[in-house]
């Protein structure tokens, strides 16, 4: 009788066991080697209560059942419950899994079959399991009940879903990827928050070999490192402050949030004359440094500078704010330093400055006079320093005269002038490469001097090396928007993206090329292996979608589009044969750049974006509108433009003599149902457009002479 009441109690105790669960992303994986010996990391998201069962196994799932072809272990966890964050590493040693971390296991992950691998993580038995979590080293299936036994891939089991509850190793060329880690460290996990990130490819490292094995694993739970470095620019590069006026606002800018807080310290650069109690700051200043903490998630952290009053008869004073040491998730951009003049109430010198903003050098060309200019002449001599800051990638490609020292160019506004200037010459490199930019500033002054608001010009030093002309196949780059309001991808998101045109009388598959917007750097994006989503109809078109989330499908990248401009490179597999490359300028949401015709050499303005279609020689329009024959000494104003509910149209001119026809066209050409209502005579026409969906809109005014078109914005 004792013996099977302790029978009966084992088999609760196991039933009971078994009966525990965890809801799905209850834990993630964090590292996958399917090559012997077999391991897995993973971290869970909620506390696991004393006793929990978890199985892995690589049977695959038929959706109704699992098989039994492959191997499972059982992980029990401790006595105690595990907090959020606790990492779990088991691997195979030959009889048993090690366990690096707490609980115990029974059974072997040993082996891999078939191309691909995936474990599949589940609670209670196995012939009714909840599944919590998936990992597949190639791609889940898209069946199921057809899946044949000796095909080693499984599908994804409801309610797992790839990207949030599972991961599988799919953006990348080699389709065998047996190895991959989350490489991110420390792991700070809060809660299942934090699964976004972790079943976010684009944070993992993959490897064919072991450069992605166990033994290059990080130490998830006592690491240093950020799972990525987001550029910290101040958004101002030069501000003025009043003594005794309000505060100034100096904000700086991280363009790609962290999930965790970061720190950031500004070191502050005195100039002669001027002392700690001309200014002060918040927060406060501590031996010279002011230290900010950046919030997880924030895009934007800011600190004050007041200057105070002092009573003294004196020139203005500078004091420069320069990024200082950052945390790891932080790298400075191009704006580091901000330059703050205090200017002073009690005086009223002359202003230096620069004549110009931005002015251009070709390499291997003539020099270039920068000039600067001060608004009176003076008997005495003054002294001007100008700091220099070479932009990403600038380093030895240019010299001054007079020479520079130590990035400071010193000069001299001689007696009796109101000019000095300076010149800057650009080497040639015999380097493909895009335009750089060098930033000269005023940062000192002699007294009975004082620095104007045009206190730095860009310097951009233009590339002389051509970029090789495409080669067979007859593909183009044909058009770019990088700046999406208007067409959404598959996914409703409105991300940046890049059209190819195939010019060849037949089909092109670009599956294995690659795409780059760092030229040094061509096979930084490599089209998968996955020809049913990269092939181009004879004469037809491709959207790729810069959008940095490659996860989304073969014609997402893992890049996006700099508004500002930049370099956009196709190229034939291996990243060694260029096919097309372009240098886009800077736009906004109304404009494109693309070529037209279609594949030409032309490329302009693309005022209506045609993506997946031939491009148009659309009509520049503007908001004071543009006219042909019969409207040459007329204007058609139109306000408020964007406008939300009323449209006022007013004509200024007097050659036109006929009746006037008013109709608004979407951007397709439809003709929209609005009524142009005449209030003046001849002059003024208003016209509800409160119904209309936002969007871009063309006023087209037709007489029997001519045509004259405005563009109109319908906001919110």
């Amino acid at each position: 009788m004792q013996r099977n009441f302790l029978t009966i109690l084992c088999s609760l105790l196991i039933l009971n066991s078994f009966a525990q669960s965890l809801p799905p992303g209850g834990i993630a994986f964090i590292g996958f080697q399917s090559d012997p010996p077999m391991a897995i990391a993973f971290v869970n998201t909620i506390e696991i209560e004393p006793g929990t069962q978890i199985s892995f196994t690589d049977n695959k799932w038929t959706g109704s059942a699992l098989l039994d072809n492959e191997q499972t272990v059982i992980w029990t966890s401790a006595d105690t419950a595990l907090p959020p964050g606790t990492v779990v590493i088991l691997q195979d040693n030959g009889s048993s899994m090690n366990i690096n971390g707490p609980g115990s296991s029974e059974g072997r992950l040993y082996h891999s079959l078939g191309q691909g691998e995936e474990i599949l993580a589940y609670t209670g038995a196995p012939e009714t399991p909840s599944f919590i979590a998936g990992i597949s080293s190639y791609i889940w299936s898209s069946l199921c009940d057809s899946i044949p036994y000796l095909q080693f891939i499984t599908c994804l089991p409801p309610p797992l879903v790839n990207g949030e509850t599972a991961i599988a190793f799919v953006n990348v060329t080699n389709i065998n990827i047996d190895n991959g880690f989350l490489n991110i460290s420390p792991l700070q996990v809060t809660g299942p928050e934090i699964l976004s990130i972790i079943n976010n490819i684009n944070y993992w490292s993959l490897d064919n070999g072991q450069a992605a094995g166990t033994g290059n694993w990080p130490d998830w739970e006592g690491g240093s490192t950020q799972p990525f470095a987001s550029e910290i620019n101040f958004t101002q590069t030069a501000v003025q402050v009043l003594e005794g006026g309000s505060l100034a606002t100096l904000t700086l800018h991280i363009d790609q949030a962290q999930f965790t807080p970061q720190t950031v310290e500004i070191e502050i650069l005195e100039f002669p004359g001027i002392t700690p109690q001309d200014y002060s700051t918040n927060p406060a200043a501590e031996n010279g440094i002011i230290h900010l903490t950046v919030p997880a998630n924030a895009t934007d952290v800011s600190f004050t500078v007041q200057a105070l009053s002092d009573g003294l008869t004196e020139v203005n004073e500078n004091v420069t704010f320069i990024l200082g040491t950052l945390s790891g998730g932080l790298t400075p951009g191009e704006d580091d330093a901000v330059s703050v003049t205090i200017l002073s109430t009690e005086q009223d010198f002359p202003e230096v400055q620069f004549v110009e903003d931005t002015v251009y050098v070709d390499e291997g060309g003539s020099a270039v006079t920068i000039n600067l200019s001060t608004d009176i002449s003076s008997a005495s001599l003054f002294n001007v320093v100008v700091n220099i800051y070479g932009g990403p990638g600038v380093s030895n490609d240019f010299f001054t005269n007079p020479t520079a020292f130590s990035g400071q160019l010193l000069f001299q506004i001689q007696p009796g002038s109101t000019e000095a200037s300076f010149t800057v010459t650009a080497f040639d490199d015999i380097v493909i490469e895009p335009d750089e930019q060098v930033v000269f500033t005023i940062v000192q002054v002699s007294n009975g001097l004082q620095i104007g608001a045009s206190s730095s010009v860009v310097v951009v030093l233009r590339d002389n090396d051509n970029i090789p002309v495409f080669t067979a196949p007859g593909l183009f780059i044909n058009e770019i928007n990088a700046f999406n309001q208007d067409f959404p991808d598959p996914n409703n998101q409105l991300d940046d993206w890049i059209e190819l045109y195939n010019a060849e009388s037949e089909p092109l598959n670009i599956a294995g090329y690659t795409i780059t917007n760092n030229i040094e750097n061509p096979s930084l994006f490599t089209f998968p292996n996955v020809p049913s989503q990269l092939e181009i109809a004879a004469g037809g078109f491709k959207i790729l979608w810069a959008d940095q989330n490659t996860i989304q499908g073969a014609t997402h990248l893992n890049f996006q589009l700099n508004p500002n401009g930049g370099f956009i490179g196709l190229f034939g597999p291996e990243g060694d044969v260029l096919i097309d490359a372009v240098e886009y300028p800077g736009t906004d949401s109304l404009v494109n750049y693309g070529r037209f015709p279609d594949g030409s050499d032309n490329w302009q303005d693309i005022y209506f974006p045609t993506p997946g279609s031939a491009n148009s020689d659309s009509i520049p329009v503007d908001t004071t509108g543009i006219f042909t024959p019969g409207f040459e000494n007329d204007i058609f104003s139109v306000y408020p433009n964007p406008s939300t509910n009323m449209l006022n149209v007013v004509k200024i001119g007097h050659s036109i003599k006929e009746k006037i026809q008013f109709n608004l066209l979407d951007a397709s050409g439809r003709e929209m149902p609005v009524t142009f209502n005449q209030s003046i005579q001849g002059k003024s026409w208003s016209a509800s457009i409160a119904n209309l969906p936002s969007g871009i809109y063309l006023l087209k005014a037709s007489t029997a002479d001519g045509v004259s078109v405005i563009k109109v914005i319908k906001s919110q």
